[in-house]
């Protein structure tokens, strides 16, 4: 019996070739990659010089370092010198329509906070800090005790502290008969609470309670009278 003919294996054909990129591309690729390497090392040289020390260099260029940093980019700490927060701080608001013709009752903004943080392994970066440094290093760093704005950037902290408390309040306020949309006057009330010496850790302290009196929610509103002769409550 004669042994089976193998037949030879059929040649693999070749890949089609890829045809090269556009010059145009590359270039294109090149520069977006340049521009996005640029950016991010002027954000950290940025980030560097608002945390290291004072310096000539970060006093020379104060205005535009402050113009990228603040609020977005801020940071509650030094690279040499940490600065611990030794104080608690409780954020409330309410807020009305227009002549108060309806009010809201009291929202605990940083009880939210707390609740979202509560058995959240991952608490995310909002949660945390955005409300206490609004408050803290916002608007109370630039207003004094009479809630009269001492820094230029005054009126934008103020509002930034009023977007954060329309953000958690719109979603409730209409079954308090205040709909979003109707809400023209914000009030504010902070309370603060020293920490207990390491010491003395069950120590009671007493608290100090600040009202920031109504405002209105809009920068651009202008101001009105009632006509019905409604007062804030």
């Amino acid at each position: 019996m004669s042994a089976p003919i193998e037949e030879p294996a059929a040649p693999v054909p070749n890949p089609p070739r890829q045809a090269p990129r556009p010059w145009w591309s590359r270039a294109l690729l090149g520069v977006a990659t340049l521009g996005i390497a640029l950016l991010a090392l002027y954000h950290l040289g940025i980030t560097f010089l608002t945390n290291s020390p004072t310096n000539t260099v970060s006093t020379k260029f104060a205005t535009p370092i402050a113009k990228w940093v603040y609020p977005w980019f801020e940071q509650n700490w030094r690279l040499f010198a940490p600065n611990p927060m030794s104080q608690n701080f409780t954020v409330e608001a309410r807020v009305s329509t227009d002549c108060y013709s309806s009010v809201t009752p009291w929202y605990n903004l940083s009880q939210m906070d707390y609740d979202t943080i509560l058995h959240n392994p991952f608490p995310g970066h909002t949660e945390q800090n955005e409300l206490r440094r609004a408050w803290t290093d916002g608007y109370a760093a630039t207003h004094d005790g009479s809630d009269v704005s001492t820094s230029d950037r005054g009126d934008m902290m103020r509002q930034y502290l009023v977007n954060i408390a329309l953000q958690r309040i719109d979603p409730r306020s209409a079954k308090d008969g205040v709909p979003p949309g109707r809400i023209t006057n914000i009030e504010f009330r902070v309370t603060t609470t020293d920490i207990a010496p390491a010491a003395t850790p069950n120590q009671v302290m007493p608290a100090t309670v600040h009202i920031i009196p109504w405002r209105q929610v809009s920068p651009d509103a202008v101001s009105y009278g009632c006509p019905n002769g409604s007062v804030a409550p």
